[in-house]
């Protein structure tokens, strides 16, 4: 009921349903019974005539956002731990450094493949990753995936439906 109404959004013509639904289904940590593919949206809106780029573009800030919410608990998390624990755990502090060198590229290509990015969001916020590199390779990654998807959508629609018709 829920999908189809996003759906119906998107097929008249609205950016902004893009952008919503394409961030619900990235909050899928908080909206787990809403299961609308990532891509979804943005296939739709392509394929009704929406501009791939602006599509692409809103997409990915939207689902920038909805991931932002396994950072979050990730982060409630760690600060659970620590004030349960009255100190920061020796497993926690070695993860923390090894995050720090690398999480940046973890970030930016678990957002750009086909993965359940929740996972990584909520390391991410565990380790106490510095935000502003989360939300930065979060974005690229992100908004790469959903150019992809919208541009490869905008070709290849028209070819799959000279095939059908």
């Amino acid at each position: 009921m829920v999908l189809q109404t996003f759906l119906d959004l998107v097929e008249q013509g609205s950016y902004f349903a893009v952008f919503l639904a394409s961030f619900v289904s990235s909050a899928s940590i908080l909206v787990p019974i809403l299961p609308i593919p990532t891509y979804l949206p943005v296939i739709v809106g392509v394929g009704i005539g929406l501009n791939p780029f602006i599509v692409g573009i809103l997409g990915g800030i939207g689902s920038t956002l909805g991931e932002l919410f396994g950072y979050f608990t990730g982060l409630g998390g760690s600060a659970a731990i620590e004030k349960f624990e009255k100190r920061t755990p020796k497993f926690l502090k070695k993860f923390e450094k090894f995050y720090s060198k690398i999480g940046f590229w973890i970030v930016l290509v678990f957002a750009f493949i086909p993965f359940p990015f929740d996972i990584i969001g909520v390391l991410s916020g565990a380790s106490k990753y510095d935000f502003r590199k989360f939300l930065l390779a979060l974005s690229i990654g992100r908004t790469l995936r959903t150019l992809v998807i919208a541009y490869g959508g905008f070709y290849i629609i028209p070819l799959t439906s000279n095939l059908f018709s």
